[in-house]
């Protein structure tokens, strides 16, 4: 997958409506996907507040109730960053179902271009500041990172999307330059840090709909980095990712990772 536009490619770290904004979460190369944030208190919808909130769900979107969830991990090999696990509040919100395409955003910006068939394909070389644009212009935001991990795992602290086992068969392969797709192969082991050899092309949206997360939100794991508001640390010069990519090691794909863009030094 290619890299950002000007940047290195990312890296592994030590490693409401009250009124209605929109987050939509965007990736490293990449993508966007969207959420509503509805309110900060720490305490979860009514039931009936929930049925409706749920009947007013976007086109395309699904809403995330308020509630707990558990966030990292205490998974011996995670980095430090990640650890330990603990239980976050989340107040709902809606997102994306599906990373922002293409041809979604050439809507936004009409001079983006892309290889013909390559429509359905996650948009990728953007920037964090483009992909915030886009949300705005789409009435949306860049989810936080709590707001991400609880879409992408749930509320059970599940290593993958899917569940707590590596399936191979759940995340999008990375696809030939004729189109052609290649038979999936195993995600390195745990220990790799590292971009796989070879060539690293995106799958059109949705390809993998068995490596869905429990809110029905698809390519968490893999297929494109993913933007998320924040900065690494605080410090202004890095932005955060979220999700893996085609050619990326196994860690990647686990909902509580991060990936690091822009330069460490202050």
């Amino acid at each position: 997958m290619n890299g950002l536009i000007g940047a290195p490619k990312p890296r592994f770290g030590p490693i409401s409506r009250g009124g209605v904004t929109v987050l939509i979460l965007s990736a490293s190369a990449l993508i966007l996907a969207a959420t509503w944030a509805f309110r900060r208190e720490p305490a979860p919808d009514s039931p009936s507040a929930t049925v409706r909130l749920r009947a007013a769900t976007p086109p395309g979107m699904v809403l995330v109730p308020a509630g707990p969830t558990i966030a990292g991990t205490d998974d011996e090999d995670a980095d430090e960053d990640v650890r330990p696990s603990r239980r976050e509040f989340v107040p709902s919100f809606y997102i994306d179902l599906h990373e922002v395409t293409n041809r979604e955003f050439q809507k936004f910006d009409p001079s983006h271009r892309f290889q013909p068939g390559d429509e359905q394909l996650p948009v990728s070389a953007v920037t964090y500041d483009e992909a915030a644009a886009y949300a705005r212009w789409a009435g949306k935001r860049l989810p936080t990172e709590a707001e991400w991990e609880k879409a992408a795992r749930g509320t059970d602290g599940r290593r993958y999307p899917w569940g707590n086992v590596c399936d191979v068969r759940k995340v999008a392969p990375r696809r030939k330059r004729s189109g052609e797709p290649i038979p999936p192969e195993p995600l390195r082991t745990a220990s790799a840090k590292v971009c796989a050899i070879g060539p690293s092309r995106l799958q059109p949206v949705g390809s993998k709909p068995d490596g869905a997360s429990p809110y029905g939100c698809v390519d968490m794991a893999g297929n494109a980095w993913e933007w998320v508001q924040g900065f690494y640390n605080g410090n202004p010069r890095q932005r955060l990712l979220r999700g893996g990519a085609v050619g990326y090691g196994e860690r990647g794909c686990r909902s509580y990772a991060r990936a690091i863009e822009g330069d460490a030094d202050t």
